[in-house]
């Protein structure tokens, strides 16, 4: 119980965290490490995602389990280290916090997009844009993992945390407009609307909260 109390104390709960997001990835591999090495180089292998779709890729497995969770635990630590720690510094129960917020916004947002896609009959249309959204999201998280263990233990510099971020997030929003630009240009304005709403106004309103 006191070494429990002892972790929760200080900043060594930080490599706990790490440590099971790296576990995550390990059991992955195991399951299926063909997808996952796919994952690992959607950012610069095209048509992996349009696989995924043809394969009829299900949420509910294992391994698609453990990434959104792998996800939602990368995403959560990003945030407690760029907005949090500082005010927070041996804040534990903070990060439960924020894993709580991120795991049930990414759900939500998850059952919106395909529940409105669903009741609009606009499925056959955007399912790739869904598809391609989500999955560009856990590959931002698989490669934004080293540059917070980096952040963590060799640069503590939020600048290089904060930017590395910034590129991958830029990175992913191309991707998704570049595979989906007949959808985006044909109705640029609600494209705009949806990715302000849902992808940007959820980052402002957690700093603007976390920070007055």
């Amino acid at each position: 119980m006191q070494a429990i109390e002892r972790i929760i104390n200080d900043s060594s709960w930080v490599t706990l965290v790490i440590v099971t997001a790296i576990i995550l990835l390990a059991l992955m591999k195991l399951l299926k490490p063909t997808q996952l090495y796919g994952y690992v180089v959607a950012f610069i292998s095209p048509g992996f995602f349009h696989k995924r779709i043809e394969e009829g890729d299900s949420f509910f497995t294992p391994f698609r389990l453990f990434l959104f969770f792998f996800s939602t635990i990368v995403i959560s630590l990003f945030l407690f280290q760029a907005l949090l720690a500082e005010f927070y510094p041996q804040g534990f129960l903070a990060f439960l916090g924020l894993f709580f917020f991120v795991t049930t916004y990414l759900s939500l947002r998850l059952f919106l997009d395909r529940a409105i896609a669903n009741i609009l009959g606009l499925t056959s249309i955007i399912n790739y844009f869904l598809y391609t959204k989500s999955g560009y999201l856990y590959v931002l998280c698989i490669w934004l993992l080293p540059f917070i263990i980096l952040y963590q233990y060799t640069f503590s510099n939020k600048l290089f945390l904060i930017s590395s971020f910034a590129i991958l997030f830029i990175v992913r929003a191309f991707l998704i407009l570049n595979n989906n630009k007949k959808l985006v240009l044909s109705k640029l304005f609600y494209f705009i609307l949806y990715f302000c709403t849902l992808e940007i106004a959820p980052l402002l309103i957690l700093y603007k909260t976390t920070t007055t």
